[in-house]
């Protein structure tokens, strides 16, 4: 809840910043009006999840409310007097024909809209042609303000907490799970909102990854990362059953969501004295990180930096194990990620991405090694950019952690 006057100002003025960035940007692109349904585009540009429908043009904006108005009302940062109760997308194109619109084109993201949802609105915008802007809405997001930035840092925080708490309760004999629910449970009560979200259809991975031992090798079909294996065929990721054991290396990957903006964090642990060859690995992955980390800056193109990732790697000997996944020989196409209202956003630190670091991004430095089916390790931390280069916004100390 804001706590003042000034503080509605400035949060009324960031909103309106951030849709005239769109009234001033689509029509370049052909685009008469933009149509904002999903609750992460609505939060970033109205600063609500209720129900609702945002309709910008370049001239106009206005936010229906389909339920919750008086939520809505209590939580938006925009005028009351540019929102109204819909009954649905019936009540989008009288409001479109008021503004003296019944033709052109319109711009939705299409890349989440489901399909029923489309028809439904070609149908009753029979007049126009919907085109995706996705692209438009996630590149303005790239660019992080001094509130998002806040909020990523209260993340960080929680998902620290969930690290104390694998310090304080990791045994042998515990399962996977136990030790899962323990971090959830600390992050939860440290602020964790309780979800988090990923732009990807039919999505699913529980609270997210943790894996010990074989597991770490076993890698579910829709991420490119350590995953765990689940409890069963109905979501087979996360944490398992299965019971830790002495010197297995344990990943824990459990991100947070605080006021809507992500921390994305792994780190390695182990119960008793992890082997040799481990140590080597985690002490060769740190060095590669912390070498990125010094060359991340604005300017920097991702694909030169997933490049030097690579190149380091075989500089200290370590190049057949860095970025690999199991029994999978191909090597990962990317060492990093944007992160903000998602966890998967813009820039792709990856292999031919044409994208340029840019000062106020927030992205993950996701970096693992794997030798063998047990040797696995991994370090990911999140990252803001600034002008005089990467600042790490995790707080959780970089080691392989012993218990």
């Amino acid at each position: 809840m804001l706590k003042n006057d000034h503080d509605m100002e400035i949060s009324h003025q960031r909103s309106l910043g951030r849709i005239r960035h769109l009234q001033e940007t689509v029509p370049e692109a052909g685009i008469d009006v933009v149509l904002l349904n999903y609750s992460r585009s609505t939060l970033y540009y109205a600063n609500t999840t209720q129900p609702s429908i945002l309709l910008i043009t370049p001239e106009n904006y206005h936010l229906m409310v389909v339920k919750g108005m008086e939520s809505a009302l209590e939580e938006t940062w925009l005028d009351p007097q540019k929102v109204s109760d819909a009954r649905g997308y019936e009540d989008v194109k009288e409001t479109l024909r008021d503004w003296g619109l019944d033709r052109g084109c319109v711009g939705m993201e299409l890349d989440i809209l489901p399909t029923i949802q489309y028809l439904q609105i070609s149908k009753l915008l029979s007049g126009f042609s919907i085109v995706d802007i996705s692209r438009f809405i996630l590149e303005q997001r790239r660019i992080k303000d001094t509130k998002e930035i806040e909020y990523t840092r209260g993340a960080c925080r929680i998902v620290h907490a969930g690290h104390q708490r694998i310090l304080e309760v990791l045994r042998e004999g515990m399962t996977e799970l136990e030790l899962s629910s323990e971090i959830e449970d600390a992050q939860r009560k440290a602020g964790h909102e309780g979800l988090y979200f990923i732009r990807q259809f039919d999505f699913f991975m529980g609270r997210g990854p943790l894996a010990s031992g074989e597991n770490l090798s076993k890698i579910a079909g829709r991420v490119q990362s350590i995953s765990g294996v689940g409890m069963s065929p109905s979501i087979p990721l996360g944490a398992s059953l299965k019971k830790i054991k002495k010197g297995e290396m344990i990943v824990a990957d459990i991100p947070s969501n605080f006021h809507g903006y992500h921390c994305d964090q792994s780190r390695t642990y182990v119960l008793g004295e992890p082997p040799e060859s481990c140590k080597t690995l985690y002490r060769g992955l740190k060095e590669i990180a912390d070498r990125i980390i010094q060359i991340l800056r604005p300017g920097v193109p991702c694909d030169y930096l997933y490049d030097k990732a690579l190149t380091f790697a075989d500089e200290i000997g370590l190049g057949s194990y860095f970025m690999r996944l199991g029994n999978d020989t191909q090597k990962l196409s990317f060492i990093g990620h944007g992160l903000g209202l998602e966890l998967n956003e813009p820039p792709m630190v990856g292999k031919k991405s044409k994208e340029v670091i840019e000062e106020g991004m927030i992205i993950a430095l996701e970096l693992e090694m794997c030798r063998s089916t047990e040797e696995v390790v991994k370090l990911e931390d999140t990252l803001l950019i600034t002008s005089n280069g990467a600042e790490i916004l995790t707080i959780t100390p970089r080691d392989l952690h012993q218990v």
